[in-house]
């Protein structure tokens, strides 16, 4: 009966020693899972985080490229409105240059036109001079 015992006992014991076995087991197990959920988990927040990383950096590259073709845009408007201002500015002198021109033309016409008539003038008075004197000429002869 003694030896029933302790075979009973012995039995309950290995028993005893291999739940206890089995359930370090299961707990070295779920352990593991654990900490392969948790590596999974950071993983995935590596990835997310580098994906957000990667989209904010694009979007900012977009932003930039923007701000730098607004700017070139910018950069040149003002240059064409320089030129337009310039081009303009060239055309008005151009045209002070020749109403200038115009100005002086028209000017020497006039003096040519008073130093033909002044011409005229003397020419007739010469003319009406001789014209007395062959007048008084032709008295004194008939005298």
């Amino acid at each position: 009966k003694r030896q029933q015992e302790e075979a009973v006992a012995e039995t309950k014991l290995e028993d005893a020693e291999e739940a206890e076995k089995q359930l370090m087991e299961e707990e070295k197990r779920q352990g593991e899972e654990a900490e392969a959920e948790k590596k999974r988990q950071e993983t995935e927040e590596t990835e997310k985080l580098r994906l957000e990383n990667e989209t904010r950096q694009q979007e900012e590259a977009v932003e930039e490229r923007q701000r730098q073709e607004a700017e070139k845009a910018e950069k040149q408007r003002l240059e064409k409105k320089k030129q337009q201002h310039e081009e303009a500015e060239v055309e008005k002198k151009r045209q002070e240059a020749e109403e200038m021109e115009k100005q002086r033309l028209e000017e020497e016409r006039h003096e040519q036109e008073g130093a033909e008539t002044k011409r005229q003038e003397v020419e007739e008075a010469e003319k009406q001079r001789m014209e007395e004197e062959r007048r008084q000429q032709e008295e004194a002869e008939a005298e």
